[in-house]
């Protein structure tokens, strides 16, 4: 009966890994489309700039320029805004300050302090 409810409480079943695992995953998901979707329209970017600076059909280069980093701002703004709507501010914060303090997403809920706020003193 106690290995039981150790493995229960010690495994990754329960609801609050099941949790930090989704916001760590929609956090993950936020940052690699962010970064795929930078890296797609920059490489887009410098081949037009090419054709420009050559002069190989520079007028259609360089109208195609704006519009890519328009669609690339309206595409980030809505499937990352989708993301994280769920998401509360607090889970949000706890999440990103473990991404900066160990420099990558981690499932783990033992690195999960609270944010701490001062109190106000009266």
């Amino acid at each position: 009966m106690a290995l039981t409810l150790l493995l229960i409480i010690f495994s990754m079943d329960n609801y609050e890994w099941q949790k930090n695992k989704a916001v760590v995953d929609r956090m993950y998901y936020s940052e690699r489309v962010l970064q795929t979707t930078t890296l797609f329209a920059s490489m887009f970017t410098a081949a037009n700039m090419v054709f420009v600076r050559n002069n190989f059909f520079a007028n259609q280069a360089r109208a195609r320029i704006l519009p890519t980093w328009k669609y690339w701002a309206i595409f980030n703004g809505v499937v990352i805004s989708m993301l994280l709507k769920p998401l509360t501010k607090e889970e949000m914060q706890i999440q990103w300050r473990k991404r900066l303090v160990m420099g990558k997403w981690l499932y783990t809920l033992y690195h999960m302090d609270p944010i701490e706020t001062p109190a106000a003193s009266e």
